[in-house]
């Protein structure tokens, strides 16, 4: 016989009253049942509750997410610097070979699509060195504001964040009315929708890289 409740049957209130009162009482099958007689299901069944759930209100889940979207737009900048640079100094071998030996030596044609997919994203077409430095300016430039807009915090600097706030603020960025009766089930999967929502939103707002 099952002595706790499962995860399936939790409800936000249940999580909410766990967070607040730090009794587990309410996740008990029966009221007799002694809490030491099933404290480790208890732990086992609240760490899942507050995992499920996690750490993050909204706004904070849509800095961390737009953080890795700057991360992954430095790196391809990074990897097409990396890439014209390669196809730039193969040009020049090329040219060289082709006034000392006479012969013809066909172009990569790899070269074309990383200019153009440096000029896509910044704007920037690579014609002559001085616009290669200029690129590389500014691909320093993006490093030292993601660094300016993400600062890297110690585990002791950051800030404990209220459970009854992260729940608070699902319901209010989908605009639904709050509900407490919500199963966590439920509301794990709204949080999921919320995250999807937020990495369209910040796709959308993002100009180049």
């Amino acid at each position: 016989m099952k002595l706790t409740k499962e995860l399936h049957e939790i409800t936000l209130k249940d999580v909410i009253l766990l967070d607040s009162t730090k009794s587990p009482k309410h996740l008990l099958k029966y009221w007799f049942i002694p809490v030491k007689l099933v404290s480790a299901q208890l732990e086992k069944l609240a760490q899942q509750m507050f995992d499920a759930i996690g750490g993050n209100t909204i706004e904070s889940l849509e800095n961390e997410i737009a953080k890795v979207l700057s991360i992954n737009s430095i790196q391809i900048l990074e990897a097409l610097y990396k890439a014209v640079k390669i196809e730039l100094d193969l040009k020049t071998r090329i040219n060289v070979w082709k006034l000392l030996m006479d012969k013809n030596y066909s172009e990569s044609e790899q070269l074309k699509q990383v200019i153009d997919r440096i000029k896509e994203f910044t704007g920037i077409e690579i014609k002559t060195p001085e616009n290669l430095k200029q690129f590389e300016d500014f691909i320093e430039f993006k490093v030292d504001k993601h660094r300016e807009n993400y600062p890297e915090l110690k585990p002791d600097e950051k800030p404990t964040v209220k459970l009854t706030r992260i729940v608070y603020s699902v319901f209010n960025f989908m605009t639904e009315p709050y509900n407490e009766n919500m199963r966590l089930i439920t509301f794990i999967e709204l949080k999921a929708m919320a995250e999807d929502k937020i990495r369209q939103q910040l796709k959308q707002q993002q100009h180049g890289i």
